[in-house]
């Protein structure tokens, strides 16, 4: 009897184990589900509101309309970073609101000028429809971002472009003319027998340098999008170490259900039309890191770089480019 009554005991509490472990993991999934469609309810919001902003003032960044909290940074996608003091780019930014009180970059080279080179070679099949249209309006934006004041007349740097058309991964051709123009910023060695002198007196020395990356209809580059808020009415979204802008030429969403919208690319428009623009700085880890720091200096060539990517009033210059071209961007 008493073997027996053991038996129906342990029997007993297995039963209620199972119950117990059955009844967690319900409860788990039920929590997950719920958070999950919490989150992706909340970017979706944030990202719907960053999208579609008040058109700014000028081709220069105006003020913000709605004020930042100041630890914007950890509160979310819905929140507008313009006066966030804890956004890193934030220093910089400021800065070159008012560029005549920057000042050289410190070093031998911070007063002497940099060479500015003016043709962008482009590679890619340069012979599919549309793509001749693109490039002239490539060529047209970096004319219109060498007016804006971080390359105007640069010093301790010189600016090379370059720019590609097609896909940078490669694959089938869709519906629309996919492309990128890069502005490298190449600190100057005036000591270095490598460094080039010109006529002007402008200087270049060959090398390695941070490069601003503006990507035309390029969907893979918003394959993982994780925003974090809005600056200047465009989406700010993280890449790596740093981070990247989206500016929509486009009534479709960019995101649907917190996910990427697949049908973002409208294939009823024109193949060389600019549907949106991601822009990001594309620079090594201590760079990053220099940044929230506070030790980058807004004339060097990131802070340059930096002060272009979040000043300028890309939507403006679209409509700029459009009009020159006498057809939409």
């Amino acid at each position: 009897m008493l073997y027996r009554h053991q038996v129906l005991v342990l029997r007993s509490a297995a039963a209620l184990s199972l119950c117990t472990s059955a009844f967690q993991a319900n409860a788990n999934d039920l929590l997950n589900n719920v958070l999950q469609q919490a989150i992706g309810h909340v970017i979706t919001q944030g990202l719907q509101n960053a999208a579609n902003p008040g058109a700014p003032a000028s081709p220069m960044l105006g003020s913000p309309a709605t004020p930042a909290t100041p630890s914007a940074v950890q509160n979310g996608p819905e929140v507008v970073l313009d006066n966030a003091a804890d956004f890193p780019p934030h220093g910089i930014i400021q800065a070159w609101r008012q560029p005549g009180t920057i000042g050289m970059a410190p070093g031998p080279a911070g007063a002497v000028m940099g060479h500015v080179e003016m043709q962008t070679t482009y590679g890619g099949n340069l012979s599919l429809p549309g793509v001749a249209t693109m490039r002239a309006k490539l060529d047209a934006l970096y004319s219109l971002l060498l007016s804006q004041p971080p390359l105007l007349n640069p010093q301790g740097v010189s600016i090379g472009p370059g720019g590609g058309l097609g896909h940078r991964r490669g694959g089938a051709v869709g519906p629309t003319v996919t492309g990128s123009l890069v502005i490298r910023a190449y600190p100057l060695k005036p000591d270095s027998k490598t460094t080039k002198r010109y006529p002007d007196g402008t200087q270049h020395t060959p090398g390695e340098g941070d490069a601003l990356n503006v990507l035309v209809n390029d969907t893979d580059a918003l394959r993982d999008p994780l925003p974090i808020g809005s600056y200047n009415g465009m989406t700010v979204l993280r890449r790596g170490g740093g981070y990247q802008l989206v500016v929509l030429n486009t009534t479709r969403p960019l995101l649907v259900n917190g996910v990427l919208n697949r049908d973002l690319i409208d294939p009823a428009r024109p193949a060389s039309d600019i549907q949106f623009l991601v822009i990001y700085l594309g620079a090594a880890s201590p760079t990053w890191s220099a940044l929230r720091k506070g030790q980058l200096h807004p004339a060097s060539g990131t802070g340059r770089l930096l002060g272009l990517m979040f000043n300028t009033d890309w939507r403006s210059l679209l409509k700029q480019i459009e009009t020159s071209k006498g057809q939409p961007s």
